[in-house]
């Protein structure tokens, strides 16, 4: 898109300029997105929290099953009693 000065258009040129505009252009003008796009975001953004929710899911039970249990081979004195 060509640079737009404000001070050279006349108020004429800047009302024709807005109205030719088409979506896309006006969604990089007046900015937000379309709401196509937000439930797009949406889902993206949701599929990667149940990915990484299930990712740390999956190392935590990994980890769980590397842990070694001890055996208790040492007696205390207070238990003789």
């Amino acid at each position: 898109m060509a640079k737009i000065i404000i001070n050279d258009l006349s108020s004429g040129d800047l009302d024709s300029y807005l109205t030719e505009v088409n979506e896309l252009d006006s969604l990089s003008i007046y900015g937000g997105e379309s709401e196509f796009q937000q439930i797009l975001n949406f889902a993206y953004n949701l599929l990667n929290f149940v990915l990484s929710a299930y990712a740390i899911y999956n190392i935590s039970s990994i980890a769980k099953s590397f842990k070694i249990t001890r055996n208790k081979t040492t007696r205390s004195v207070f238990s003789l009693f």
